[in-house]
């Protein structure tokens, strides 16, 4: 317990005090970070779904997304490639009508 108590944040303590057993406050902490993470990945798929070109250059809107599809695959969630080309395509706008067509053609 002691070796949780020392490497675990101050505001981790607090949620930890009670535990019965290092396996219990183990635990604890793995149900509050993986609850922290099921957020954060829904966070940023929503960002990726809902990411557009607008005035951004293509360079800047690729880089915006690929921010996004690493970050979530730093948590464990992968996007596929087929998903990663819809929702890339999808983003881009009025102005790349065709090159949408074609590449989904």
């Amino acid at each position: 317990m002691y070796w949780l108590f020392v490497n675990v944040s101050d505001s981790m303590i607090v949620h930890i005090q009670d535990a019965k057993s290092p396996k219990q406050a183990w635990d604890t902490l793995v149900k509050m970070y993986s609850t922290n993470t099921q957020a954060r990945k829904m966070q940023l798929k929503q960002k990726l779904h809902n990411l557009h070109k607008n005035k951004m250059n293509i360079s800047d809107y690729s880089t915006k997304v690929k921010k996004l599809v690493d970050a979530l695959a730093s948590i464990g969630a992968l996007v596929d490639d087929e998903d990663l080309v819809a929702i890339t395509l999808n983003g881009l706008g009025k102005y790349y009508s065709q090159f949408r067509t074609s590449i989904v053609v």
